[in-house]
């Protein structure tokens, strides 16, 4: 099951140990956080859970799972379409700019990078928590700044489906694809 499917209850039961508890500490400092693990590692979900730690704290911000971003979008127009999803997913409330960004499927980035100019244009002086499933730290740091790395591990899950942004699908078609 996808960090994003979990019902938010399951989410705040779940246990990342020391983690967690760095990654907290540092988000609730003021500085980055980027999460590295294989698909099925749990970054998503201690993503999320971050989000509800944040939103108990009186944060606002938004989870931005790049993979539902269309081709050219910008922070409002993600908002339009997945502002309450956004919501749901992590308690978090919008603010009026970025404020916290829970930034998952961050690896989009590197590959799609102009997919997501004006999406990075207007997070962009936020403070950004990101899953990623491999990093570029260079180019993390020269888009956000600096953050602390944490590399989860975990049993990857079987099959690792590729992902794209919405804008760049097969219009019409619907497409899975498993990498072995």
């Amino acid at each position: 099951m996808a960090g994003e499917d979990l019902p938010l209850a399951e989410v705040e039961k779940m246990d990342f140990g020391e983690d967690f508890k760095i990654a907290l500490s540092r988000v609730y400092g003021g500085g980055n956080v980027y999460i590295v693990g294989p698909p099925g590692s749990g970054k998503s979900a201690m993503l999320r859970k971050i989000g509800v730690y944040a939103s108990r704290l009186g944060r606002q911000g938004v989870y931005v799972k790049l993979e539902w971003v269309k081709y050219g979008w910008g922070l409002a127009d993600y908002l339009r379409h997945y502002g309450e999803k956004s919501r749901e997913l992590t308690g978090l409330e919008h603010g009026d700019g970025p404020g916290l960004v829970l930034l998952d499927d961050g690896e989009l980035v590197w590959s799609y990078g102009s997919a997501y100019k004006n999406l990075l244009r207007d997070i962009r002086g936020g403070q950004v928590v990101g899953a990623f499933r491999e990093i570029d730290v260079d180019l993390a740091t020269l888009l956000f700044g600096d953050g602390l790395i944490i590399y989860l591990q975990g049993r990857p899950s079987q099959t690792h489906a590729a992902k794209v942004p919405l804008g760049l699908s097969f219009i019409g078609k619907t497409t899975e694809v498993v990498v072995l």
